[in-house]
């Protein structure tokens, strides 16, 4: 049986949603310094992402983009600012930080590396990270806040 042109394009449509490898998958909480992040995923890829309006982002020739979607809660009973650069993903000796953040729980608009939290506020960002291909992080750090990463066993074999 041949499958239909509407079919098959559909089935095309559907494989190429969320295209990237889940590096983790499910929620991973911590809590520091009056603050609870949330990584709920960490992706790797997809390469292009395109905020509200008309603007694509993708990553340089020999990087690739790397995707936390962090749900950010401020504990204090003070309002407080939250800074998307105190995240990074480790590189050798370096940490890279986010080149954009966008909002992931509704509208995806861009925003500003520096957030006003009220007491008790949530929200959910995706931070994408430009980084090499060929190379996994071992952890996405945000102040004191701390998530290892897995490693496939070839990536962690040295192959």
């Amino acid at each position: 049986m041949i499958p239909s042109k509407p079919l098959l394009l559909l089935t095309v449509v559907l494989a190429s949603i969320g295209c990237g490898t889940t590096l983790i998958g499910s929620d991973v909480e911590r809590r520091a310094d009056e603050w609870t992040i949330v990584l709920q995923y960490l992706r790797d890829g997809p390469n292009q992402i395109r905020p509200m309006g008309y603007t694509v982002y993708e990553p340089p020739s020999g990087s690739r983009f790397i995707h936390a979607y962090l749900k950010v809660r401020n504990d204090s009973r003070q309002t407080r600012e939250f800074g998307y650069d105190s995240c990074d993903l480790d590189l050798g000796g370096e940490g890279v930080v986010a080149g954009l953040i966008t909002r992931y729980n509704g509208v995806m608009s861009e925003m500003d590396k520096k957030e006003i939290y009220p007491p008790g506020d949530v929200n959910y960002r995706n931070l994408t990270f430009t980084y090499p291909e060929g190379r996994l992080p071992t952890r996405l750090k945000c102040g004191n806040v701390t998530f290892d990463v897995p490693q496939p066993a070839a990536v962690a074999a040295g192959h």
